[in-house]
């Protein structure tokens, strides 16, 4: 049977929907009864027999006798695709090498691929460099890293320089052993640096901020 969610009656979209959103936001199936509570049905029977008609309409499938069990099969779901970015807590030159780690990592950021062209690569965290407030980045807001995009001039990134974290925009030198990381405003009165001082984390590709 193919799956197709505009089959379903109002009472089953809204299970389905319930469904998709509680794994998209935990990264984990409900049960029967955080369904129940998401929809305002209190009897589990009832859940239970909207579950057996979604699985019989083919829009999700689940294991016998095994909780949590709950899978989205449609192909006409109501969500776009995502991946999940870890948000980390610090970037440093001692975890520069093992950055994405249990210890390091405050949560995990549904974020949609069309933003990261390497999501396996790319991290979430907080800004706490205001050297680049100019470029419209401040203390607080949420970057988005890609340690893999490709730099270019103008281009703002993540640095670590003599252990500290900054954000620097980037310009190629005329020496090819050195490279410009400036500032709006330079704290250090430095913008010339050579390769071997700095260690570049990687590339600002987006930023959130609340108003």
């Amino acid at each position: 049977m193919t799956a197709d969610f505009n089959l379903l009656t109002l009472k089953q979209k809204k299970v389905y929907s319930a469904i998709e959103t509680f794994i998209k936001e935990r990264g984990i199936p409900p049960t029967v009864r955080e369904i129940g509570e998401m929809i305002g049905e209190k009897t589990p029977g009832a859940v239970q027999g909207i579950l057996n008609r979604l699985e019989l309409k083919g829009v999700i499938k689940r294991e016998l006798g095994m909780a949590r069990s709950i899978q989205i099969v449609s192909d006409n779901s109501q969500y776009a695709t995502h991946t999940y970015i870890p948000e980390i807590q610090k970037v440093t030159s001692r975890n520069i090498e093992d950055l994405i780690n249990v210890y390091n990592i405050v949560k995990y950021h549904p974020i949609s691929p069309l933003f990261l062209d390497n999501p396996d690569d790319s991290f979430v965290i907080e800004c706490s460099d205001a050297s680049v407030v100019k470029s419209c980045f401040k203390s607080g807001d949420l970057l988005f890293i890609s340690r893999q995009a490709e730099i270019k001039d103008g281009d703002i990134v993540m640095i670590i320089y003599d252990n500290h974290t900054l954000l620097r925009r980037y310009f190629r030198h005329e020496q090819s052993n050195k490279l410009i990381l400036k500032a709006d405003s330079n704290l250090l009165d430095k913008e010339v640096f050579n390769k071997n001082e700095v260690t570049i984390v990687g590339k600002i590709i987006a930023n959130f901020q609340k108003y």
